[in-house]
C-alpha cells in the first residue's frame, strides 16, 4: 500500500488558528493582571472639609492616560482638605487636594430671608442678592456675583427656623459686603445660578 501524505493546511487557516491564540493570551494576561485603585468620595465633601479614610472607598479602574490625575489610596490622600467640592460617587482629582483654604478665602455663614431653591447643594454656584427700601421702593441689589455653596444645615426640631444655615465660600470682599447687609438686617436670597 501506498502512503498517503497528508494534505498541509491552507495558510488563511494557520493564520486564523494563530491569530485567535495571540488574543486569547492577551486576554488571559489581562485578566490576570489587577487594575489599579482609585479613592472615589462616599458622600459629598465640601470645599474646605478635611478627607478621612470614612469619607472614600476604593474602586478599581482603567483609567489610561488620566491615571495620574486621580487619587490613589497611597497617594496619602487622607488627612487633606478639599479645595473644592466633590460629589458622591465621584473620583478624588488629586488637583482638588489641598492643605487648606487661599490666603484670601473665607467662609461666611448665615441664614438667607427665605428658602433656597431644591437645586442648591453643597457645590453649587449661586449669586447672593439683598434688597434695600429706597425712595421708589423696595429695590435689589447684587451682593455677590459668584460664590460656592459649602453646606446647607437644616435646623431640626419644634422650634427651627424654616430656612437652613447656609455657609458659603467667598473672598474677603465680598464677604464683607456680605456681613454689612446681614449687620443692617436687609433681606438676603442666595439664587442658582444656570
Amino acid at each position: 500500500m501506498p502512503k498517503r501524505l497528508r494534505r498541509r493546511p491552507a495558510n488563511w487557516v494557520l493564520l486564523l488558528v494563530g491569530s485567535a491564540l495571540v488574543v486569547a493570551g492577551l486576554a488571559l494576561a489581562t485578566l490576570v493582571k489587577p487594575l489599579p485603585t482609585y479613592l472615589v468620595a462616599s458622600s459629598d465633601i465640601g470645599t474646605g472639609t478635611s478627607i478621612s479614610a470614612a469619607e472614600t472607598e476604593t474602586v478599581e479602574l482603567n483609567l489610561g492616560d488620566l491615571a495620574g490625575q486621580y487619587a490613589t489610596p497611597d497617594a496619602k490622600a487622607t488627612n487633606l482638605i478639599a479645595s473644592g467640592a466633590i460629589g458622591k460617587g465621584e473620583l478624588i482629582p488629586i488637583r482638588l487636594l489641598g492643605e487648606g483654604l487661599l490666603a484670601n478665602q473665607t467662609v461666611v455663614r448665615f441664614i438667607p430671608g427665605l428658602l433656597p431653591a431644591e437645586s442648591i447643594r453643597a457645590g453649587s454656584a449661586v449669586s447672593v442678592w439683598q434688597v434695600i427700601e429706597s425712595e421708589d421702593g423696595y429695590q435689589p441689589q447684587r451682593i455677590v456675583s459668584v460664590a460656592e455653596v459649602l453646606s446647607l444645615e437644616y435646623g431640626e426640631g419644634l422650634f427651627a427656623d424654616e430656612a437652613p444655615n447656609v455657609e458659603l465660600l467667598l473672598n474677603l470682599e465680598q464677604s464683607t459686603l456680605l456681613l454689612q447687609a446681614v449687620a443692617a438686617d436687609f433681606p438676603v436670597y442666595v439664587l442658582p445660578l444656570p
